[in-house]
């Protein structure tokens, strides 16, 4: 009897040990851990960059953001996704993403890249391409974004908007067909997207403006049936590689394209309802001895709605040189300014200068940063920056290259072959440069 009672007694002991451990292991299944517990990614620290990084999870559309640990050293985290482009909204602030495993990472730092927010959109939302600025992705300031997600054969074309810097963002279907090509937005609530459907040859293009902040859209040209992005009285079907779109305001806007091998630009009046070609905006006859060309954004100034630039690149061989073309009355006129720079080839060949005024640039030759303070027509190379040249040794693809301010820029390199890459800050003006 004895015997029973403790054959009964080990019998339940196992089961309750049993079902305990079952609980236990279905508790640890299903409980997040701390953001300091959350390990490190795999990646060599040598081999990528590391970011401190406040809040490791994405707030999942839920509009709760993630707790931001206390300060220490658990706080760094490896990402693991290769960064393939940024946006600087103000001297501190600025923008920085990739993809990984069709994931969108974006993140945002407001304190000169000394920690970093993860502002990503839920891991739910899948990513086919890379976003580029000003095609997929468009901020208008730290809090207002707008993302598209091209169906690239997974999905309908969705927009994302957030209002609040990216602790939440709502989604909206895009009702155009093909691939978005081009978004701005002149404030937060009026935008346009440029959408083109491959038709043989040419592309066919759709317009759609939206006054609600991308809430809803309204088609301005094409739609169920697509139209070229021309004026009534220009031809309806010339071949055309767009580059890009901007607009200074709800009504005046620009866009720039290849037609027939030519830089051409288009001008609005009426917020996208019908376009003009620039005719005097390009002369082919300056350029007699250029195999092809290369046509930048429309850029305008900070602060300025009439001063802005076009970079047109000359491609001669393995070889190209840029020139620019710059505006002082809202685009109505554009003038030449020679570029006193060598050819550039090799892997940063169709890299163009960048401008932060009418008279004050930058660009980098091989590993040598260039000024200039009088339109291009001169460039003063700054002296050899160690930590710059032993960077782009190892990382010799210049992505990009931005200026907020006289002092403050950003450049992002990386190695095409191992997708690895690096952001760095200038403070000077390009004579020294950090890694972020």
């Amino acid at each position: 009897m004895q015997k029973a009672r403790w054959f009964r007694l080990s019998l339940w002991l196992k089961i309750a040990g049993t079902a305990l451990g079952m609980v236990l292991l279905l508790t640890a299944c299903n409980s997040e851990p701390p953001p300091a517990a959350t390990p490190v990614l795999d990646e060599p620290s040598e081999d990528g960059q590391t970011i401190t990084v406040i809040n490791p999870a994405a707030s999942e559309n839920q509009g709760n953001p993630a707790a931001a640990p206390a300060e220490n050293t658990n706080n760094r985290y490896q990402i693991q996704t290769r960064l393939t482009d940024f946006q600087l909204l103000s001297e501190t602030t600025g923008l920085a993403w990739g993809i990984t495993r069709n994931e969108l990472r974006l993140y945002i730092t407001a304190d000169n890249g000394k920690t970093w927010t993860n502002i990503s959109p839920a891991a739910s939302v899948p990513f086919a391409t890379t976003p580029e600025y000003a095609k997929d992705i468009f901020f208008l300031d730290p809090n207002h974004g707008f993302i598209v997600r091209n169906s690239a054969g997974s999905g309908d074309t969705i927009v994302l908007r957030t209002t609040d810097g990216g602790t939440t963002w709502k989604v909206t279907s895009f009702p155009g067909e093909g691939e978005v090509k081009a978004m701005v937005f002149a404030d937060p609530d009026h935008g346009w997207l440029l959408s083109e459907v491959n038709m043989r040859e040419n592309g066919a293009r759709s317009l759609y403006e939206t006054d609600d902040g991308a809430q809803t859209f309204e088609v301005l040209l094409g739609g169920t049936d697509p139209m070229r992005l021309l004026s009534e009285d220009s031809p309806s079907l010339i071949p055309g590689t767009q580059t890009s779109m901007a607009f200074t305001s709800p009504l005046h806007g620009f866009v720039t394209e290849i037609n027939q091998g030519l830089p051409t630009l288009y001008t609005t009046q009426n917020g996208g309802l019908t376009w003009t070609q620039n005719l005097h905006f390009f002369n082919p006859n300056k350029y007699k001895t250029c195999d092809s060309f290369t046509v930048g954004p429309v850029s305008f100034f900070s602060g300025s709605v009439k001063e802005g630039w076009i970079p047109v690149g000359c491609t001669r061989g393995d070889s190209t040189k840029f020139n620019g073309y710059f505006t002082e009355d809202a685009g109505s006129t554009w003038t030449l300014a020679p570029f006193q720079l060598s050819w550039q080839t090799g892997l940063n060949e169709k890299l163009a200068p960048t401008f932060l005024t009418p008279n004050e640039g930058w660009t980098i030759l091989d590993s040598t940063v260039y000024h200039t303070l009088n339109q291009g027509a001169s460039w003063e190379p700054l002296p050899e920056n160690k930590k710059l040249v032993e960077t782009l040794e190892d990382y010799p693809e210049i992505v990009k290259l931005q200026f907020f301010n006289s002092r403050v820029g950003w450049l992002l390199v990386a190695q095409e072959n191992q997708k690895r890459s690096l952001l760095m800050q200038t403070k000077d003006g390009g004579r020294t440069w950090q890694v972020l």
